[in-house]
């Protein structure tokens, strides 16, 4: 069921592979004939590994999970409200659309689906309902906004569709951040991180060193080394897997050292690197960044950084486009509330004496 039928205003059934949406396909899928003949132009040419990954494979990536959840918990906690000047607009003058929804989603949830969108995709798209006088605008007041799946929607020929169906400019309004998604700018670090991860699993799998079975004679077939081989590589993976027997011919050859740390240098190098695409400090994804000794930082320290230089980059572009004529009428300016962050609950009670 697509937005237009949850809204009652549609009967079509979103397809997700909607034709028209100009959307990365796999080389092995039909119609993909492109793709097989370039990698058969340039040979040794590896074409699944420039495509970009999927939102699914994306976040399976640990630290993109973190960085994602982060953001996306900060931000959907701040009421939308509506000013004129440097004034709040009473209650009765708020777009209802700011804090209400007319589906089960509430409004908290479609800022949060918003942000995740922004951070693969660089885009996300609200589907509006209008209702009342006109604005000064000229555009009837916004009763009701619903966040838009991102395979449900696609411009062709600069004309949106939502549920394969084509809306006018007043029944959309689409965010389209500076920054181009993660799913696009850092293919190359997500596979990265990927190939770290399958890395230190298979040292977790196998942590004894890397051995070579040498033969001292030739009383042993292909067949049989390649037996032999085979045997030993599933023994390591088993529980007992640091003890072995080998036959008289076959002497063992350990090479390397033992490592313990499981690529953790790696690891917090992939945790740097998504949060400097994110533009989020290391430090608030579980990571250390490289300063000097001489560099002393809080905790506090970092997290008023990061909603005072971090997070601005979010949600500056979603409070600009909500502000703009064709959104709330002209003067009104839409900002996150935070006025919690700023002024935390002081204690209450009886105080005590030291």
């Amino acid at each position: 069921m697509g937005i237009r039928d949850r809204l009652g205003l549609g009967k079509r059934t979103s397809d997700l592979l909607a034709v028209g949406q100009q959307g990365i396909k796999s080389p092995l899928s039909e119609g993909a004939l492109t793709g097989v003949v370039f990698g058969d132009l340039f040979e040794g040419f590896d074409l699944a590994a420039t495509l970009p990954l999927s939102r699914s494979q994306a976040i399976a990536v640990p630290v993109v999970s973190k960085a994602r959840n982060l953001l996306v918990a900060t931000i959907s906690k701040f009421p939308l409200v509506a000013l004129k000047g440097d004034a709040v607009l009473d209650s009765s003058r708020q777009p209802t659309f700011l804090y209400r929804t007319n589906t089960a989603v509430n409004p908290q949830t479609r800022m949060a689906w918003t942000i995740d969108d922004l951070i693969f995709h660089g885009c996300s798209v609200w589907y509006v309902e209008r209702s009342g006088e006109a604005m000064d605008t000229g555009r009837r007041p916004i009763l009701h906004a619903a966040w838009v799946p991102f395979d449900d929607w696609y411009i062709e020929d600069g004309t949106m569709f939502i549920d394969d169906t084509a809306v006018s400019d007043d029944d959309f309004i689409l965010f389209d951040h500076v920054f181009e998604g993660l799913l696009t700018v850092g293919n190359r670090t997500l596979r990265g991180a990927r190939d770290t991860e399958e890395s230190w699993v298979g040292r977790a799998r196998n942590p004894i060193p890397l051995i070579n079975l040498r033969q001292t004679d030739d009383q042993l077939t292909e067949t049989e080394v390649k037996a032999l081989v085979d045997a030993w590589a599933k023994a390591r993976m088993s529980k007992n897997g640091a003890i072995g027997s080998t036959p008289p011919s076959i002497e063992i050859q350990a090479l390397g050292d033992v490592s313990t740390d499981l690529m953790v240098e790696g690891r917090n190098a992939v945790r740097t690197d998504i949060g400097s695409f994110l533009n989020i400090r290391a430090s608030m994804l579980d990571g250390t960044a490289g300063v000097d000794s001489l560099t002393y930082t809080t905790n506090e320290g970092e997290r008023n950084q990061f909603y005072e230089f971090d997070l601005p980059f979010w949600t500056l572009f979603i409070e600009a486009r909500l502000s703009m004529d064709d959104v709330v009428p002209r003067g009104v300016r839409v900002r996150f509330d935070k006025y919690d962050l700023y002024n935390p609950p002081t204690a209450t009670g009886t105080p005590t004496e030291d």
